[in-house]
């Protein structure tokens, strides 16, 4: 109920992928395939895995009309979180022994807080990815837990865990998870079982994928490319110190209060001593999980985006694995109970006193919704312009491309061309956002602000090449609209 009542009134595709898999859900329910229909030549979608846009698809077949259905989209959403926190409260109500409620407290926290109230109010696939991940560990345990012939709980392990590769990449982990968990309970049968099935189950996705990755442009690799092309796009420069920084960001963002660097290194440091030991309760007690959070978190640090959003999805796992560290640190007999004591009430007392009223405030005023409020006000402005302004057979350059379709029936493409470049976004630059525009055919292009990715490099165009972009509208912010200058047919580069 919180989560329905939180949904913003936000435009689909505010946040990129989710106008992204609207539109996907859009082209499978309309019968157009696998496809991005907004993009010139509708190259197909081997960025996206299949499962989740189709899940939206068939929602979309009970309520075709655009943008009236969106709210059943959310709705569902909302539907699949619930569900998943009712699931994992039971899986890992053995986690702190004798204190079921314990994962149960931990868990709502994390589902209520900022993070994944704006993961899951917009359509986004980690929902969906949740419930798969959870039941997939579920079954793991308790396959693991059965008589050695009894292969069939491990066969549904691994389905589910191939499924959740079917709903995000980042689902190898959960493959990992369930696979080493088998084999290290002495299932060796059933773990080859399990990741048969996995396999099974995601390698016709793989084939299609790799059958149709040439059809994305190298410019947009970083948008749309399968993850092999993008490796080897970008090198393996991601990979350094920058990887555990940019990890441990968003958890210290989340988690610490307020305070001299010293005094938020010294908390940091007691709130991943508490976790490492909850982390080891995990393997103990609930060792698909574990293993799955593990593997999750290696390939987090090491991924080449932003890691902000995979770590929020980790959150319902991190925050009932402390709360078993804490639950251990304070009840540890022995030499030294009373520093293990000690640390654990700090521990408890920095996320308790520190992070779950900061939340509470937070989701109180809006926080969650208050970005995808903001783009999709920008965007207020400009659908109009572009339905009234641009005919049917118009390509719009912007951002959220896929809104611009999905509002308007205008193809679109990204103004903003990139690839990575260390941890950073690097700009193929002017001369290439020239020869795309150009070459897909765009007759107008839209600037949100000055603030946005593409602003540098369309400002470097406009230098280069005076006449090339012709403003033709302006908006307060300033949001701009300019013509796009293409030569006349036949006549040549």
């Amino acid at each position: 109920m919180v989560l329905a009542l939180a949904a913003p009134h936000a435009l689909v595709g505010v946040f990129y992928d989710d106008g992204i898999y609207a539109a996907l859900a859009k082209s499978l329910a309309t019968g157009h395939g696998y496809h991005l229909l907004y993009l010139p030549g509708t190259p197909g979608a081997v960025h996206y895995p299949i499962l989740y846009p189709a899940f939206l698809a068939a929602l979309w077949l009970l309520a075709p009309a655009f943008p009236a259905n969106a709210p059943l989209m959310a709705a569902a959403n909302a539907v699949l979180m619930a569900a998943f926190a009712g699931i994992l409260a039971a899986y890992l109500a053995r986690l702190v022994p004798g204190r079921p409620w314990i994962a149960a407290v931990a868990t709502l926290i994390a589902v209520l807080s900022v993070p994944l109230v704006a993961v899951t109010t917009m359509l986004f696939s980690e929902p969906l990815f949740l419930v798969l991940a959870a039941l997939a560990c579920w079954c793991a345990d308790w396959a693991a837990e059965r008589e050695p012939r009894s292969l069939g709980p491990a066969a549904l392990a691994g389905a589910l865990a191939g499924l959740t590769m079917l709903t995000r990449s980042i689902g190898l982990a959960v493959v990992v998870g369930v696979g080493v968990a088998l084999w290290r309970a002495r299932r060796r049968a059933a773990a080859a079982v399990a990741c048969g099935a996995a396999l099974v189950v995601v390698a016709p996705w793989l084939a299609w994928s790799a059958a149709h990755g040439g059809d994305v442009e190298p410019v947009l690799v970083a948008n749309y490319g399968t993850y092999g092309a993008l490796l080897k796009q970008s090198g393996l420069g991601w990979i350094g110190p920058g990887s555990l920084v940019g990890f441990v960001r968003p958890l210290a963002a989340l988690a610490l209060p307020p305070g001299p660097a010293v005094a938020r290194v010294a908390a940091g440091l007691l709130l991943l001593g508490v976790l490492v030991l909850g982390v080891r309760a995990l393997l103990r007690r609930a060792p698909a999980a574990g293993w799955m959070l593990l593997a999750y978190l290696v390939i987090v640090a090491l991924w080449p985006y932003a890691p902000d959003r995979f770590v929020w999805a980790a959150l319902p796992w991190l925050l009932c694995a402390f709360a078993a560290g804490v639950h251990d640190a304070v009840t540890r007999s022995g030499a030294h109970a009373v520093w293990w004591r000690g640390a654990g009430l700090a521990a408890a007392a920095l996320v308790g006193l520190g992070m779950v009223p900061r939340q509470a405030i937070g989701l109180a005023h809006g926080d969650a919704t208050r970005t995808a409020r903001g783009i999709s006000a920008i965007f207020a402005q400009v659908l109009p312009w572009i339905r009234t302004a641009t005919d049917t057979s118009a390509v719009v350059a912007s951002e959220d491309e896929a809104l611009i379709w999905l509002y308007t029936g205008r193809r679109a493409v990204p103004s903003y061309l990139w690839r990575v470049r260390g941890r950073d976004a690097e700009s193929f630059g002017p001369d290439t956002l020239r020869a795309f525009l150009r070459r897909s055919g765009v007759t107008h292009l839209v600037l949100t602000g000055l603030a946005s990715d593409a602003a540098p490099t369309i400002d470097a165009l406009l230098a280069r090449e005076p006449g090339f972009l012709h403003l033709v509208r302006v908006w307060p912010g300033p949001i701009m609209a300019f013509a796009v200058w293409q030569p006349p047919a036949g006549s040549g580069p």
